[in-house]
């Protein structure tokens, strides 16, 4: 039997949401991240009913705040019925361990929220593993009596005391086992996951990317005509969904919807979900989806970027996509983001003209990287000819009777035409044929 190391909210937890602005920080971008963590709170049914907000020249080591402060949050807390204290940025283990031992209530960060709500949308088994791992390398550091056992402590009431040393150190080694068991699924799934990519390796692949609640899956449904149901909630996606945009289309164009990035998202928890956005860093094409009716979408632009660099995907061509127009008040903006921003794409994925747009883009993308070539392939060859319509577009066709042979008039990529090279007779491209016996 697996040990629980989980919160359980109650229906409608209360919390107060508290932060620090340092000198030199601004004050209206910290009040777009206290909002931002409010609307994490929402999505885990959490209520924050007060804030507490400090201003400082540097951080404490034991608890943060000063511990006048600590009293006045515990006090407020205790005024507004709340159970619950919650840290815009992330804590260190034992300035957790301070704070509750100073509040006797529970104290989550930043990381912490997050990985809650990764917990509680992980559908598939590969997620399910990614987030059990960030979750308990998160918890390690902060065990104490108050962070073990949780389903038997922690039912959204006051910390309950009592545990041993004893039993922490038990409770420590069982999650390092627990870790290390799942961390070798993870490798397995792993392994399955990049025998499913190199199956998919002679077909176009888009991936969609961006910072969280962006509109990703709304234009993932747009463009592949697929079922799914968009969510206005944070991290609604934490699997990757790959469909194909048209299977009419030769070769085939992959399309994949994975998780959103946001803003001081911890490099273990990128680390964790690596193995999901493989299928980012393995793209030809990214799509980055931006929430335009945000005032500072530009700071999501960079969020963005930094988490692909991070991946190893920051080299892959993207487009910026502009997303939910339909909320803006400014008839000037798109205008303007034309111009600042060369090559984008400024839509509402509600649209069906505006998802058309996107889908052209798409395919004058790839054709831009199509080589023009002809082939000769005798009419008895099956596989040869099957090669042919699974990867390429066929521009004309005909038959040599003199021959028994079929001649076709074609464009794929290159590594499309990698498959096929044993029939190609001429190629429009002349610096094709160096490229691809490199």
């Amino acid at each position: 039997m697996e040990d629980n190391f989980e919160l359980v909210f109650s229906s409608q937890e209360k919390a107060i949401v508290v932060s620090v602005l340092l000198a030199g920080e601004s004050g209206d971008r910290l009040e777009e991240e206290i909002s931002e963590l409010e609307s994490l709170l929402r999505t885990l049914g959490v209520q924050a009913v007060g804030r507490a907000l400090q201003k400082r020249h540097k951080l404490t080591p034991n608890c943060y705040i000063g511990t006048g402060k600590v009293q006045e949050i515990k006090d407020l807390a205790q005024s507004l019925g709340a159970k619950l204290i919650v840290f815009d940025r992330n804590l260190s283990g034992p300035q957790v361990r301070n704070l509750e031992e100073m509040t006797g209530m529970l104290v989550l960060d930043r990381t912490g929220v997050i990985l809650e709500i990764f917990s509680r949308h992980a559908r598939t088994n590969q997620a399910k593993t990614q987030v059990e791992i960030a979750r308990l390398e998160y918890l390690l550091p902060r065990m104490t009596g108050a962070w073990t056992h949780f389903q038997r402590q922690r039912g959204g009431g006051a910390l309950q005391r009592g545990m041993g040393e004893k039993q922490i150190e038990i409770d420590r080694r069982r999650a390092r086992d627990r870790i290390s068991r799942m961390q070798k699924q993870l490798e397995q799934i792993r392994k399955e996951k990049a025998t499913q990519r190199k199956s998919r390796s002679n077909e176009l692949k888009v991936a969609i990317v961006g910072y969280t609640n962006s509109g990703k899956t709304t234009l993932m449904k747009g463009l592949t005509k697929s079922q799914v149901a968009p969510k206005d909630e944070l991290f609604a996606t934490l699997d990757t969904s790959v469909k194909t945009i048209d299977p009419r289309t030769r070769p085939k164009i992959l399309l994949s919807d994975t998780v959103g990035f946001i803003r001081n998202l911890s490099h273990s928890l990128i680390e964790s979900f690596r193995t999901t956005l493989e299928e980012v860093s393995e793209a030809d094409l990214l799509l980055h989806v931006v929430d335009v009716s945000y005032a500072h979408y530009e700071d999501h632009i960079k969020v963005t970027n930094s988490v692909l660099t991070d991946i190893g995907a920051g080299e892959v061509p993207q487009v910026l996509i502009f997303n939910k127009v339909d909320r803006l008040n400014d008839p000037i903006l798109p205008r303007i983001l034309r111009s600042a921003y060369p090559g984008c794409i400024v839509i509402s994925a509600e649209s069906e003209k505006d998802i058309l747009k996107v889908r052209d883009h798409i395919y004058s993308f790839f054709k831009k990287n199509l080589v023009t070539f002809k082939m000769e392939v005798p009419a008895d060859n099956q596989a040869a000819q099957s090669l042919v319509y699974r990867n390429c577009i066929i521009i004309e066709k005909g038959f040599d009777e003199g021959r028994n042979c079929l001649l076709y008039h074609l464009q794929a990529t290159r590594v499309s035409m990698a498959k096929v090279r044993n029939w190609i007779v001429s190629v429009d491209d002349e610096l094709f044929p160096r490229e691809l016996d490199e």
